[in-house]
């Protein structure tokens, strides 16, 4: 259990209009996290004070990213997910406020009791599922969901420690699909997907697409592992509902849990103890690749719908295939100036790839970054590659990347985003 120590003789007694007092050591910090801290609201209530870094925020962008992903954070639906209740900066320290859960981590939970099954594995599934959707709902997604940040907490499994913004760099929400998936398979103790019961056979190997875009949505598993259904309270509400199974400790009197119709009204009690924080990871940027590119186990699943469709228009296995490869008409080194309107740049790409090969390379020089391109799929003519930056993060963000050819000698170019125009350009071949 993450346990509350004394404050240390270097650390801040006070962050804003917070005083601190004691030091939580949950393990979870991000990289940029200078230390998460427990405070006490005006009426008594425990909450945990993350600080970040101060080189998580070097300048004035970077400031405009961070509240504009706490601003955005704020906004998540308390189903499942740990609420963020304050941010902001104490001269140049940012820092953020997010409930306090009581109860043990799912790594924990599993290490001292074992996997879980049957009623309560439903639960657990479809408690973090729950919360994945409050989190993707809000426009966000978490970037390192796993057993460590899933808090079985007196009313259910609780989703910790988000978020990131689009662009989402190498977290995204078929990212969080696929490590929800491996997430049930280490709570279930299973080494692969066909021992598990159904619906969450169905369900988690729909998650195991090697094509992320055929993963379902968040949303969907929960319509899934609830039967279908419709419940009048709300799917989320009736998502929390049915995750109290998976709880640890004792239950408040609250029985019903939150109405999805009315979250305004929703209780704004925070549960405390010297538990696991709920905390807020701002990603600026990103050197690791994509989760998806994790070893993952076979499965012969068939995938849920990815929607309100009907489940049979996607009966195609879901079992991994071989890693797609660079074709000889891709292979070469390719450049041009891509552009982006917010803000307005313009920007010179260069790409290398050798046949044969799974992956490639990407500068750009006048950013003074680079990284690598993974292919991921190829589908109708589009090339969906993850790109990872490994020098220049500080300009430079990891994302996802479409090329599809243009002409004789010419690539598409688009830097996939969704709440924006995405940047895009045309690169011509410059060499073999």
């Amino acid at each position: 259990m993450p346990l509350v120590t004394p404050l240390r003789p270097d650390d801040l007694r006070r962050v804003g209009r917070y005083r601190l007092s004691g030091r939580i050591a949950d393990g979870l910090d991000h990289p940029n996290s200078a230390g998460t801290f427990l405070s006490r609201l005006p009426d008594g209530t425990p909450v945990a004070v993350t600080l970040l870094a101060r080189t998580a925020v070097p300048n004035s962008a970077s400031r405009d990213r961070f509240t504009a992903e706490a601003t955005v954070a704020r906004r998540v639906a308390p189903f499942c997910a740990a609420r963020i209740l304050d941010a902001g900066f104490d001269g140049d320290q940012p820092f953020l406020v997010s409930e306090f859960i009581e109860g043990p981590s799912l790594a924990e939970t599993v290490a001292a009791e074992g996997p879980l099954e049957g009623p309560v594995l439903d639960a657990l599934a479809i408690g973090a599922a729950t919360g994945l959707t409050s989190i993707h709902q809000a426009g966000l997604v978490h970037g390192d969901f796993g057993p460590d940040h899933v808090v079985l907490g007196a009313e259910g499994p609780r989703v910790v420690h988000f978020s990131t913004t689009p662009p989402y760099g190498p977290a995204t929400p078929s990212a969080d699909l696929l490590a929800w998936a491996q997430t049930i398979l280490f709570a279930a103790g299973r080494p692969e997907v066909a021992s598990l019961p159904e619906p969450l056979r169905n369900t988690v190997g729909a998650c195991f697409s090697p094509d992320p875009a055929s993963r379902p949505p968040a949303r969907t598993l929960v319509t899934a592992l609830l039967g279908h259904n419709d419940p009048a309270a709300g799917l989320l509400a009736e998502g929390t509902r049915r995750a109290r199974a998976a709880g640890r400790g004792r239950v408040s009197p609250d029985a019903d849990g939150p109405d999805e119709t009315s979250t305004g009204s929703r209780s704004r009690r925070v549960a405390w103890a010297a538990a696991c924080v709920a905390c807020i990871a701002i990603i600026v940027v990103a050197a690791t690749l994509i989760a998806t590119h994790r070893n993952t186990p076979a499965t012969t699943a068939t995938p849920v719908a990815a929607d309100h469709t009907t489940a049979s228009a996607h009966t195609s296995s879901a079992a991994p295939t071989a890693t797609p490869t660079i074709p000889q008409d891709l292979a070469g080194t390719w450049s041009g100036t891509v552009r982006q309107t917010q803000p307005a740049l313009a920007v010179t790409v260069r790409i290398s790839f050798a046949a044969g090969r799974s992956a490639g390379t990407i500068s750009y020089p006048q950013l003074g970054c680079s990284g690598q391109l993974l292919l991921v799929s190829v589908l109708a003519g589009t090339f969906t590659l993850e790109q990872g930056i490994t020098k220049g993060q500080q300009s430079c963000e990891s994302g996802v990347v479409l090329l599809s050819p243009a002409g004789n000698s010419a690539l598409a170019f688009k830097f996939r985003r969704s709440d924006a125009p995405s940047p895009a350009g045309v690169l011509s071949k410059t060499g073999s």
